[in-house]
């Protein structure tokens, strides 16, 4: 098959194109290089047959510039923080709603099925907030019995304590950050287009994604971000909750077997809206996560605590799976303990380049 992989040459994009290319799909990418550390994936992209083009999708003239033949399409491109919408929310909405009007568009001319990377972001933080919740020795915890006292006409959809949050969890009526408007503009258009064209087409709801190769910081793949800095020793901070916010991690592996899997099946959806994330198994907090790492790494790091909480945080979420589970057979496999690991190895064999950006 001949595949499109819309910022496909960045952390997602660059693995997506390289596994399927070795299962002998043809694959072309297109990214601008706008973020830090794209630019050193071209050469593996080139090693393993990609095609790259230096495009934008924002512009229209950037597709004419496509070779013809394009079959499939996965759009992973967007500009990914949420810290930063908060002060340039034209550049997100710009990015992140308009850019995939342009991939729509594509796909809805050449007839493409299309898989649409979207984010637990379109979620209402203020209906997160107001989950019942408590604070344990290492992490903060929805809390089952509160929920449960709670009259069942009153709880809201899409959510229980052990799952977590489902794709039934409200998207109207409050406050979800810059980035995730920008996000649900785009989710609901491709929601709008998979019906009113008849495309096939499948939305993913990730979470956090993480895995090797992933130049992180703080606002954008904190998992590899707090790895490479407890390698590094470098100053590290807890920025609300006493480091005790909780996030569910999905590594990269299971993010191309699912993608794998879609692709096998897209002829079933119209605009099919997936949850997926590491899932409460596969949870933990900052603090755990230190802890982790300091045991792999048998060193401590010296963390300081910030009180305020950053906007558009919150502290706790974890992804229900089991739609995933059910529809497509999938669920994830890799776990805390063996992402870690795969990371480490990756910054231990990659120490100096790393080391160099991290700490000049």
């Amino acid at each position: 098959m001949h595949i499109l992989i819309t910022g496909g040459a960045g952390f997602v994009g660059s693995e997506l194109a390289v596994r399927l290319t070795e299962k002998n799909h043809s694959v072309v990418v297109m990214d601008n290089l706008v973020r830090r550390g794209s630019e050193s994936n071209l050469e593996r992209l080139a090693r393993h047959g990609v095609t790259f083009l230096h495009g934008d999708v924002r512009n229209p003239e950037d597709f004419d510039n496509l070779p013809s033949g394009i079959e499939f399409l996965i759009d992973v491109s967007a500009q990914p923080s949420v810290v930063s919408g908060y002060t340039n929310p034209v550049f997100d909405i710009t990015n992140n709603s308009l850019g995939v009007i342009r991939v729509l568009e594509f796909a809805r001319r050449h007839r493409c099925p299309m898989v649409f990377f979207s984010t637990n972001r379109v979620y209402l933080i203020d209906r997160l907030l107001e989950l019942p919740r408590r604070e344990a020795a290492t992490r903060i915890e929805w809390d089952p019995v509160a929920w449960n006292s709670l009259p069942p006409e009153t709880r809201p959809r899409g959510f229980d304590p052990v799952h977590g949050v489902s794709e039934e969890f409200a998207v109207d009526g409050g406050q979800r950050s810059i980035y995730g408007l920008s996000k649900l503009i785009a989710d609901a258009s491709c929601q709008e287009y998979a019906r009113a064209f008849d495309m096939p087409l499948v939305i993913n709801r990730f979470g956090v994604i993480a895995g090797t190769g992933q130049f992180a910081k703080l606002d954008q793949g904190w998992v590899v971000w707090w790895a490479i800095a407890h390698y590094f020793k470098l100053p590290l901070k807890y920025i609300g909750w006493n480091g005790k916010q909780v996030r569910d991690v999905l590594f990269l592996e299971d993010v191309c077997s699912l993608v794998e899997l879609q692709i096998g099946q897209i002829s079933r959806f119209r605009g099919d809206i997936f949850n997926l994330g590491g899932g409460a198994a596969n949870s933990l907090s900052l603090r755990e996560g230190t802890a982790l790492l300091e045991g792999k790494l048998g060193h401590r790091t010296g963390i300081t605590v910030e009180e305020s909480v950053r906007k558009g945080d919150l502290p706790i979420y974890f992804t229900d799976n089991r739609k995933g589970t059910k529809h497509l057979n999938w669920q994830p496999v890799v776990t805390l303990d063996q992402g870690f690991d795969k990371i480490l190895a990756w910054i231990r064999a990659n120490e100096d380049v790393l080391r160099k950006r991290y700490t000049g």
